[in-house]
Parts: C-alpha cells; structure tokens; sequence
C-alpha cells in the first residue's frame, strides 16, 4: 500500500466518519442544542465538527458546553 491508498483511505473514513455524525445529530431530535453538543464531544467529534454539524460556530459550542460542565459541577457539590 502506497501513501495516495493511505490518503484515499483516510479521506473515506473521515466522510464516513461525517455522514455518522450527522446520522447521530439527527437522532437526538428534541434535544437542546448543548446536549446535542454534549452527547458529539463524548464521540470524539472536534467543537469545529460539532458546529458544522449543527450549523451554528465553534464559539457557540464551547460555550454550551461549558455551561453544561458548570451545571455539573454545582449538582456535584
């Protein structure tokens, strides 16, 4: 196996990789936009991945998720 097979290979996994993700997103329906997030992050999906599988920013995914840490961490104590 030569690298253009391994780069071929890797670029299919990621599309397939994407198309499950999107796949997921869709499933959790009526869920708030954070759990949605919430649920992708634990995945292994990038903040950068989850937005543009929401259709929102990076920035607006960071923030719902730490806000679902925080609230955590206040039911914790």
């Amino acid at each position: 196996m030569n690298n253009v097979d391994v780069k071929r290979i890797a670029e299919a996994l990621e599309k397939i990789g994407k198309v499950l993700g999107a796949l997921f997103a869709s499933h959790l329906g009526d869920l708030d936009q954070g759990l949605k997030a919430q649920r992708l992050s634990r995945c292994g999906f990038s903040n950068i991945e989850i937005a543009a599988l929401l259709g929102t920013t990076a920035n607006v995914v960071n923030v719902s998720l730490h806000k679902i840490r925080k609230e955590k961490s206040k039911k914790s104590k």
